[in-house]
C-alpha cells in the first residue's frame, strides 16, 4: 500500500488595515499565497460597514475574514 502524504492546513496570514471612512483598525486574514500577484479587493469595515480597498494576494477572497481590532493604537516608537 503506498504511503499517503499528510494533509496540511494552510497557514492563515493576518494583515492590519484602516477604514478609509471612520479610521478604525481592522484585521484581514486569509490563506492565499503571499507570493501570488496582488489585487485590490473591497472589504466591508466591521465598524461602520463602509467599503475599503485593500491589496491582497490573488485568491484571498476565497476564505477572507475581516475582524475589528479593538483597543488602543499600538506603540510605534515614533515621537511627535
Amino acid at each position: 500500500m503506498p504511503a499517503v502524504p499528510p494533509t496540511t492546513t494552510p497557514t492563515r496570514r493576518n494583515e492590519q488595515h484602516r477604514c478609509a471612512k471612520c479610521g478604525s483598525r481592522f484585521e484581514v486574514s486569509h490563506t492565499a499565497d503571499p507570493l501570488d500577484a496582488y489585487v485590490t479587493i473591497e472589504v466591508s469595515c466591521p465598524c461602520c460597514h463602509a467599503q475599503t480597498a485593500v491589496s491582497l494576494p490573488r485568491g484571498a477572497d476565497k476564505d477572507l475574514r475581516v475582524e475589528n481590532l479593538p483597543g488602543t493604537e499600538p506603540e510605534t516608537g515614533v515621537g511627535d
